[in-house]
């Protein structure tokens, strides 16, 4: 009996592994940007979603908050892609059950969780036939948008997501095992040309997605899927600088081309970047020499300064106590449910940075994992469809 539950949490989370998605790296006019974690992608710890939409975590996924060494440039106007798979190229892309959403976001690279900066650039959702991610599934992993074409030249952070709708029937605020499914990919970017407009106000990560949002709380077994509303705000039109105005209707992907004096100021950069689409990721100043696990950095600003470093991660850390993630029994039994085990793991993870206890993350985990169960009603529909293990 006791082997028969070990396995039933293997599989449970094998499929979780398996079901979820992170974002690989960028193409930009058709050449491949090469992998972005650790160099221009601020990659998290692992592919599984961020649920809780007051986190921090919400702009830019676990960990995000903290900059790395590189950027990718990208003239205005490019065709940019968003390349997508499990873990790494050539794995499966995400499970098809994860239907939702795709929304692609602009902002100055020195964003700060809270800041209303966020700019909606594109956004797929329902086309009438698919959802924006069954395309991305046959487009071989690849979400397609445009860079506007009159954005002013300087450093950016662009923030891909995809929103998983297959258990926002429940909120996550009402069962922290079920809740709308984000995966942000946050990537450091400098963007080249002669364009003259600044980004205008934007909506803030976490702020921007409410519990109140028909984009938020939404079933997709039952609803209409005509009738979905992407969350956040309207696509930027390029060429406006004030507030965009709440969406209304899903809508296929759109992206900026019209350009206008600027109003604002936009980050610059201290000297002339490369205008051609080919110029692979470059390397920026070092990170600092020291800091404490327990407080986040101060800015999320990409460096100015582009030279090579070989500056490692800071040696001195103090890793966040592992009992402070403990998760909590599920109402009306002394078990916890699987994702909750899975959710405390990330959060030990993200309060260790910049050096991860993976040790004593892993260890609550496995304590967690002792004790836990899945969710009954998401087995016996697993097992309805012949994906057992893979809905999660």
């Amino acid at each position: 009996m006791k082997f028969f539950a070990a396995a039933s949490i293997a599989a449970t989370f094998v499929g979780v592994a398996h079901a979820h998605a992170v974002e690989f790296g960028l193409w930009v006019d058709g050449k491949d940007m090469g992998a972005g974690k650790g160099t221009y992608y601020r990659a998290p710890p692992s592919n599984s979603p961020v649920k809780d939409l007051t986190s921090n975590d919400v702009m830019c996924n676990v960990g995000g908050t903290t900059a790395v060494s590189g950027t990718v440039s990208i003239p205005t106007g490019s065709a940019v892609s968003s390349e997508w798979f499990h873990d790494n190229r050539n794995d499966d892309i995400i499970d098809g059950s994860h239907k939702g959403p795709i929304v692609a976001y602009l902002a100055p690279a020195d964003v700060k969780p809270g800041d209303a900066s966020w700019v909606k650039i594109a956004e797929d959702g329902f086309d009438g036939t698919n959802w924006a991610v069954t395309n991305l599934i046959a487009n071989g992993g690849k979400y397609d948008f445009t860079m506007p074409a009159g954005l002013a030249a300087g450093d950016y952070l662009l923030r891909v997501e995809i929103l998983a709708l297959h258990e926002s029937d429940t909120l996550f605020s009402e069962n922290s095992a079920r809740g709308i499914q984000l995966y942000a990919a946050c990537n450091q970017i400098t963007v080249t040309g002669s364009g003259s407009t600044s980004l205008p106000a934007g909506v803030a990560f976490p702020g921007a997605y409410k519990d109140s949002d028909a984009g938020i709380h939404f079933n997709l077994y039952n609803a209409d899927p005509k009738t979905y509303v992407i969350p956040g705000p309207a696509v930027w039109d390029g060429a406006s600088s004030g507030s965009a105005p709440a969406t209304s209707a899903a809508t296929t992907s759109v992206a900026a081309t019209t350009s206008a004096a600027a109003t604002t100021s936009a980050a610059q950069t201290s000297a002339a970047a490369p205008t051609t689409s080919a110029a692979a990721p470059t390397t920026s100043a070092a990170a600092p020499a020291s800091s404490s696990s327990a407080a986040a950095p101060a800015s999320s600003a990409v460096p100015t300064t582009r030279v090579v470093t070989t500056s490692n991660a800071p040696a001195t850390s103090k890793p966040v106590p592992t009992s402070s993630t403990a998760a909590q029994p599920t109402s009306g039994s002394g078990q916890v449910d699987a994702n909750v085990c899975m959710n405390s793991y990330n959060k030990c993870i993200a309060q260790s940075q910049p050096n991860p206890d993976w040790t004593g993350c892993e260890a609550t985990r496995t304590a967690c994992l002792s004790n836990a169960t899945y969710n009954f009603n998401m087995s016996q529909r697993a097992r309805r469809d012949g994906k057992f293990g893979r809905l999660l």
